[in-house]
């Protein structure tokens, strides 16, 4: 996929404290300007310790000051290790959504082979921007966290 794209109509699953339900993309983005942070993986070092935090922090700023309507979360942990993770971060602003079938990394192109770690296909990590369901803005690192960081998207969005 690319930037002027309309993004799939997939079914993720969304995770909350207390429930996992089916979450259609069109159904609950349309009308929304969204980021959407794809992680490799839920619980890994960087994405828990570094990459997810400072958007958990800052999640209000987003919302009033880049006009943010939602932050999502994606990986393709299932939907169950999503929801804790969402606990263990403390995460009441950002929806976590389980990619469990690696359909949105497939059909966006953003999934990448973690066999050397013993992960199979993940996410790479990535942040897409989305308004009303058109992509407007795909970043991506190959490697480390520098392009989507907090910090450097604050500069994008």
């Amino acid at each position: 996929m690319d930037v002027g794209d309309i993004l799939p109509d997939i079914l993720l699953r969304s995770s909350s404290e207390k429930i996992i339900d089916d979450f259609s993309l069109h159904q609950n983005l349309k009308n929304k300007n969204v980021l959407m942070i794809c992680v490799p993986g839920a619980y890994t070092s960087t994405c828990h310790n570094k990459h997810l935090p400072p958007f958990i922090k800052n999640y209000d700023f987003l919302k009033k000051e880049k006009n943010i309507d939602e932050i999502y979360c994606i990986s393709v942990n299932d939907p169950y290790v999503m929801q804790q993770w969402s606990i263990s971060l403390k995460s009441n602003s950002i929806i976590f959504l389980s990619d469990g079938n690696c359909e949105l990394a497939k059909e966006t192109k953003l999934h990448k082979n973690f066999n050397h770690n013993l992960m199979g296909l993940r996410f790479k990590r990535s942040v897409i921007r989305v308004d009303n369901l058109i992509i407007r803005k795909i970043i991506i690192d190959e490697t480390g966290l520098s392009e989507t960081s907090y910090e450097e998207i604050l500069k994008t969005i």
